[in-house]
């Protein structure tokens, strides 16, 4: 079963400031394994969980080469795969207020491209890659405002 983890925050476990948007806004380290047998390529969202953020997308990618089982951190800026797609560029956390869950879904696809337009929506996202994907992990990372 495809496994999603990080060397920036463990599970459910706060994220550095470093990584938010107000700071500067590095992308976390990502590393997966156990892909799924016909892996073509992967796409990942990054998305505030909170109520109150109704779904906010930080970051959208599709297209990471099958090969690749490892974003570097701040991959985001100047690092990401040859031949990836930022259907939405990374926007680290900026909660209004409080602590949020932020989840990052990776998804295991059978299509080495999927059609997403630049900046399309979350809803846009899932329908293209929802027909092609084998797997799927999640892992989400917390992160509080701090100060003004």
């Amino acid at each position: 079963m495809l496994a999603l983890s990080s060397k920036s925050f463990r599970p459910s476990e706060e994220m550095s400031q470093r990584y938010g948007k107000k700071a500067e806004n590095v992308s976390p380290q990502l590393s997966w394994t156990d892909v799924p047998p016909g892996t073509r390529s992967f796409a990942l969202a990054m998305v505030d969980r909170h109520p109150v953020a109704r779904g906010y997308v930080h970051w959208l990618v599709t297209d990471i080469g099958a090969d690749v089982t490892t974003l570097r951190e701040d991959a985001a800026h100047g690092g990401m795969p040859a031949g990836s797609q930022e259907v939405e560029p990374y926007a680290g956390p900026f909660p209004p207020s409080g602590t949020h869950d932020y989840e990052f879904t990776l998804y295991a696809l059978d299509a080495e491209k999927v059609d997403v337009p630049r900046k399309a929506g979350l809803d846009e996202f899932r329908d293209a890659v929802a027909p092609h994907t084998l797997g799927m992990a999640k892992l989400v990372g917390k992160f509080t405002k701090r100060g003004s």
